[in-house]
């Protein structure tokens, strides 16, 4: 399996938090391949086969957090389960704090990670919803 590749998962999580910090849905979309599905609530499904459109569809919900006092998030609960040796489905839980750290938004979101020469990449996210 690849549990040698453990480290590329929690770093491409640590580089999206950081990444996430600056409100940037260009730099947001760079953690992500082409094409990309994005899964949310109910019949809620989008499929990216531009890094523009990516950008675009980040960019507007990183400008409502912001709205709602979101400056940071962090993640916990990071599960994995391995797709034979090159793919990965990793599962977290997200919190998006205020300035003081309080939680404005929390909620869980599965991703279909592959690796590219070492390197950890999304290319389906799936909203846990009802959870």
């Amino acid at each position: 399996m690849g549990e040698g590749l453990e480290p590329a998962v929690k770093e491409f999580f640590d580089n999206f938090v950081a990444t996430f910090s600056s409100f940037d849905g260009d730099r947001v979309a760079t953690k992500f391949s082409l094409p990309c599905m994005a899964k949310g609530p109910g019949e809620t499904c989008y499929v990216f086969d531009s890094r523009s459109a990516l950008a675009e569809y980040f960019q507007s919900y990183l400008d409502e957090y912001y709205s709602q006092g979101c400056r940071e998030c962090h993640y916990s609960n990071l599960s994995l389960h391995w797709l034979g040796s090159e793919s990965v489905v990793a599962s977290v839980t997200w919190h998006l704090a205020d300035t003081s750290g309080g939680t404005v938004i929390s909620w869980s979101e599965s991703y279909m990670l592959t690796f590219v020469n070492g390197r950890a990449f999304a290319f389906a996210t799936v909203d846990h919803v009802g959870e």
